[in-house]
């Protein structure tokens, strides 16, 4: 189960992150030849993500969106999926964007 608090995200927004995180881990090699269609809610680690990987991700991510990982969100879950990363992606924006 993701830490990361659930909010009401418009579609539209959603679906725009969850395609530049997918974009991010296929331009990172991250499960090359998988990433591009796997389904969001697919589990990596199960798919054969390492723990080096997530830590490039986190970064890349990071770096894409202007937003800082804190520590309570550091976990395996967080970066279990294409759809829990996403949901911490748009979760820490609109905190940095409240408006």
């Amino acid at each position: 189960m993701s830490t990361v608090p659930s909010r009401a995200v418009h579609g539209d927004e959603r679906t725009r992150v969850e395609r530049r995180v997918r974009d991010l881990l296929a331009g990172r090699a991250v499960l090359p030849g998988v990433i591009e269609s796997v389904e969001p809610g697919a589990d990596l680690w199960e798919l054969g993500m390492e723990s080096l990987a997530m830590v490039g991700v986190m970064v890349a991510v990071e770096d894409e969106f202007g937003v800082e990982f804190p520590d309570e969100l550091l976990t395996r879950d967080t970066f279990r999926s294409l759809a829990a990363v996403t949901d911490a992606v748009v979760s820490l924006t609109r905190a940095e964007d409240p408006a």
